[in-house]
């Protein structure tokens, strides 16, 4: 009766372990899905994968981090800056051929003082209504910019082996910890089992 009794909780508990363990390896596994008899069986993620990057979008746009929190980050007087380099070096050297290209004739006039200034006014212009050129840039970003379907998009073109190899590495401990608790949960039914056996 011992003997028996060992074996049962021994095969309880190998059966609460099989069962997570099987369960942790179908949230991924298998990929595809494959017929049994009338039974049609597929990994949860691969199976959900679209609509668990819907769900995961949804929750980083409104609870994590949108777009206009991204652009409400930038420093705008650091962009100003930046918008003021790019208008130097764009200007540099260039005003002077493209005025020659559209008006050959104006060669004759185009002295470097001339150039300087209407370089000088170009960017005054600019610099003066960066505020707008900015604040145009953002809401064309926020306006055009889908947040959400670049995650979602993202997301579905993630390989299902790269995904489950980062799942299964981070959380590791965790999985294996669920395991033993199918494991122990097992053995627990087993001593009940023996508990019922020996009352009856």
């Amino acid at each position: 009766m011992l003997i028996k009794a060992i074996l049962i909780i021994i095969i309880g508990s190998l059966i609460g372990w099989i069962t997570n363990f099987i369960a942790i390896k179908m949230l991924f596994k298998p990929h595809r899905e494959i017929k049994i008899l009338f039974l049609k069986i597929q990994g949860v993620i691969p199976k959900r994968k679209h609509e668990i990057g819907v769900k995961i979008a949804e929750t980083i746009k409104n609870q994590v981090i949108s777009m206009q929190d991204i652009l409400n980050s930038m420093d705008k007087e650091e962009l100003g800056n930046q918008l003021e380099n790019i208008v130097d070096k764009i200007l540099k050297g260039k005003i002077k051929p493209e005025i020659v290209k559209q008006f050959p004739m104006a060669a004759m006039f185009l002295s470097d003082s001339i150039v300087e200034k209407i370089n000088n006014s170009i960017k005054e212009i600019i610099v003066k209504n960066r505020d707008e050129i900015i604040e145009t840039i953002f809401l064309a970003l926020e306006e055009n910019v889908d947040f959400e379907k670049i995650i979602i998009k993202n997301i579905d073109a993630f390989s299902l082996d790269e995904l489950e190899e980062i799942t299964f590495t981070l959380a590791k401990n965790e999985l294996q910890h669920i395991e033993i608790i199918g494991a122990v949960l097992g053995a627990i039914i087993g001593v009940i089992q023996v508990g019922i056996s020996f009352l009856i």
